[in-house]
């Protein structure tokens, strides 16, 4: 069974998908394919990407980079290559 999800490339986003990408794309120096998957529901996208900016991006208890090396090894030891 193959399924085909329609959906909107970064250059092709228009009103408040524009402007998800663009924190995307402020976050990241991209959009990771993960987030444009998700424009299908771009009413849902936006709070996922806000929750995103504040847990890994914004520095609070710990710096971003310390909470990038413990994604980065929880991704190791769930054998995770994404």
């Amino acid at each position: 069974m193959t399924y085909h999800l329609k959906t909107v490339e970064p250059e092709a986003a228009q009103g408040d998908l524009e402007a998800t990408y663009a924190t995307l794309q402020e976050m990241f120096m991209m959009v990771p394919k993960v987030f444009v998957a998700q424009s299908i529901r771009p009413d849902l996208l936006e709070p996922i990407v806000t929750y995103v900016k504040r847990l890994m991006v914004e520095d609070h208890a710990l710096p971003r980079g310390t909470k990038e090396l413990i994604a980065a090894h929880v991704s190791k030891l769930n054998a995770c290559a994404y």
